[in-house]
């Protein structure tokens, strides 16, 4: 840790050594003028308190010559009782003056006090001599001349006592100023050395604690606008040298944690390649430098086929495994200035510029062929394919990494649609399809409230002959400006909207509705044993909600639940094995039958089968389709003996020719529903069909 009780020392000596001086002078000079000023206040108290008294003396002395000799002139008792007052007055104020000290002052006061006292004399000796006569007194005239030069004797006396008593207080007022001006003077120096040693603490403060604090501060100003590059250059070994020294290594740290935070956020975390981010930020610069150069930008994006069934399969340790493998042979593919990237779960993109179309078409081609090989996990061998989809950037404001990207995702998909393991270029027409696809999803969802939807039945006879014994419900969509809309367009659209939920829901009400309906209609025969199969989507079959939903539409329309049978695809079972297997239970609780729709197609393993409570399985199609080869009637045959193996009953789909309805029934399939036998129809060709089995056929076998 850095000693900062060191710096705050050395701080505070170089204060205290500019400080003490100056308050060391201006004391002395202060408590000079402060001396000075107290001894001249102390000598003016003291002269004022002696020349006051004087002065009065001077009043009471004229008063009595006044006074008396208004009383000799004008001998009355008002004029004697005056005199008589002032002679007493002035009497006591010499008498308090007696007692002083014997001093010049005092001198002129004795003096003063027996010319005064000759004075009044004088006044009482005529003063006698004007009270025995009825006029005044003759003599008077000279005797008051003399009592008029005793009062001048003493007032001058009095006034010259005064003088010397303020002559006092003019001299300690010299002095005062005297001592003023050497403390002014000492202050000035005071000041002016003061000056001077602040500006030379300044200068030292400066140096040594202003400076870096001030460099410190500034360092500190640009790290907080991100600057993290800038360094504090303070070469000292003292503790703002050890300070700045950990300033530049946190600055150092921060600068690494802070390359190491935007390659996180720029790529990904778990193969290290660029990420979306800094994939499109490099699409924008590529674009701006093909606009210069007058060169192709191609972005090929790479989605994995199958990597989901791995993953659910073998778990994520095994996935992420993989995908680094992809990542890898990627690389391989690639030239230094080509750009591989992961945009998030397996999907992939390659970024290239200055290429042909031949060239790019060559890159995807390359892509293809080095993810085919197997990929080894462990004792485990696994195989994927991929789709490519490619787009090439257009000049003009068009040509932004969102549209790029947009346009190989289309093409992406085009690929993966049109059977997988291939690549597709981008054509405008594609984005035509999205929006049609869109505006097929918002028109879908006003088409259940409009009356547009409805449902078809395809017919499930028995191979040899047999009655009909079940219908499969298949939607219509009645568009009022498109037509009839395949359920191949609308469903995805349905499903990628999540609106097949409520579809679905709906399907299955109206079913079993319909179901109500021919079996309370008369003349139907065998509708009491007729069943309704209904296909569940991989969204219903994630509904918590789904078994309680069936089962109140069976209760609503008073359906036996074996009447009832819900039709799903191996694909939607893999994707959450154990998921699947407790919703289907909860609904074979209920007394449904199950069923396995496309069965073949999918990725189902024998252990699978084992474990789903299924009941019947629907053998797909295209197996149907090669009944006529020995390899497809092989396939087929394999097929039916596994489903009769696991206790489960086939029914074969797709059957158009009378060839393939034989040879199902040699190789064991006793159902089958196909143009052979009926397209799918309304509810009142279905109706009527009932009512022919009924003519025809008395009873009928369930299936």
């Amino acid at each position: 840790m850095l000693n900062f009780l060191s710096v705050r020392a050395r701080v505070g000596i170089s204060v205290a050594a500019m400080v003490l001086p100056l308050l060391t002078l201006s004391g002395t000079a202060v408590t000079a003028l402060e001396g000075t000023l107290d001894r001249f206040g102390d000598t003016a108290d003291e002269a004022i308190e002696e020349a006051l008294p004087l002065a009065r003396l001077q009043t009471l002395v004229i008063q009595v010559e006044r006074s008396g000799l208004s009383a000799v002139l004008h001998p009355t008792p008002v004029t004697r009782a005056g005199y008589q007052t002032a002679r007493q007055e002035m009497r006591e104020a010499f008498d308090a003056l007696r007692d002083t000290e014997l001093t010049e002052e005092g001198k002129l006061v004795a003096t003063a006090s027996d010319s005064a006292e000759n004075a009044v004399g004088l006044l009482d000796q005529a003063l006698a001599r004007s009270a025995s006569t009825i006029r005044p007194f003759p003599a008077a005239g000279p005797q008051l001349a003399a009592v008029e030069s005793n009062v001048e004797d003493a007032v001058q006396a009095l006034g010259e006592a005064e003088r010397l008593a303020s002559a006092d207080i003019v001299a300690e007022y010299e002095d005062a100023q005297d001592v003023q001006r050497r403390a002014l003077l000492w202050i000035v120096a005071v000041v002016f050395v003061g000056l001077v040693l602040a500006a030379a603490g300044g200068l030292h403060l400066t140096r040594v604690v202003l400076t870096p604090l001030g460099a410190l501060r500034e360092a500190a100003r640009r790290l907080g606008e991100g600057t993290l590059t800038h360094r504090v250059a303070l070469p000292r070994r003292d503790e703002f040298g050890e300070l700045g020294q950990a300033f530049n290594a946190m600055a150092v740290d921060l600068e690494r944690s802070q390359q190491e935070l935007t390659h996180h956020a720029l790529h990904d975390a778990l193969t290290g390649l660029p990420n979306r981010v800094l994939l499109a930020d490099r699409i924008r610069q590529a674009v701006a430098r093909s606009a210069r150069r007058g060169t192709q930008v191609a972005l090929l994006l790479i989605d994995l086929d199958g990597f989901k069934a791995v993953n659910d399969t073998l778990g994520h340790s095994a996935g992420d495994e993989l995908l680094r493998s992809v990542a890898e042979r990627l690389g391989l593919c690639l030239r230094p200035e080509d750009t591989a990237a992961r945009l998030g779960g397996d999907e992939f993109a390659v970024l290239v510029e200055g290429e042909t179309t031949t060239q790019v078409l060559g890159i995807g081609e390359r892509i293809l062929r080095s993810i085919r090989p197997s990929f080894n996990y462990g004792d485990r061998e696994l195989f994927l394919t991929a789709s490519v989809g490619i787009a090439f950037a257009t000049p003009g404001p068009d040509g932004t990494s969102e549209n790029l990207l947009r346009h190989a995702d289309l093409a992406m998909y085009r690929a993966k649609n049109g059977g997988k393991d291939d690549l597709c270029i981008f054509d405008p027409i594609m984005h035509d399809v999205v929006e049609d696809r869109l505006a097929m999803s918002n028109e879908l969802r006003g088409a259940l409230d409009r009356g547009e939807l409805s449902l078809h039945y395809q017919p499930i006879y028995g191979i040899k002959g047999e009655p009909l014994v079940a219908v499969e419900a298949l939607m219509r969509w009645n568009h009022p400006v498109r037509g009839a809309v395949p359920p191949v367009e609308f469903i995805p659209v349905a499903e990628a909207s999540g609106l097949i939920v409520t579809l679905g829901a709906w399907a299955l009400d109206e079913a079993c509705r319909q179901l109500r309906q021919w079996q309370d209609t008369p003349d139907t025969g065998t509708a009491g044993q007729l069943q309704v199969s209904v296909n569940l989507s991989a969204r219903q079959l994630a509904d918590d909600d789904l078994p309680h939903l069936v089962a109140q539409t069976l209760a609503r329309h008073d359906i036996a639940p074996h009447r009832l049978i819900l039709e799903i695809t191996e694909s939607m079972m893999i994707n959450d094995v154990e998921a699947a297997i407790r919703r289907l239970r909860e609904l074979k609780d209920l007394g449904i039958q199950l069923a396995v729709d496309d069965f073949g197609t999918g990725y189902s393993s024998l252990g699978y089968l084992r474990q789903f409570p299924i009941d019947r399985v629907k053998i797909d199609k295209s197996f149907v389709d090669q009944l006529g080869t020995s390899q497809g009637r092989a396939l087929a045959e394999g097929i039916i003996n596994l489903a009769h193996s696991l206790a489960l009953e086939p029914i074969a789909e797709g059957i158009e020719h009378e060839y393939q309805s034989t040879a199902l029934d040699d190789l064991g399939c006793r159902f089958g529903q196909g143009y052979h036998f009926a397209r799918p129809e309304s509810p009142d060709m279905i109706t009527r069909r009932l009512a022919d089995n009924a003519q025809r056929v008395t009873t009928e076998t369930p299936v």
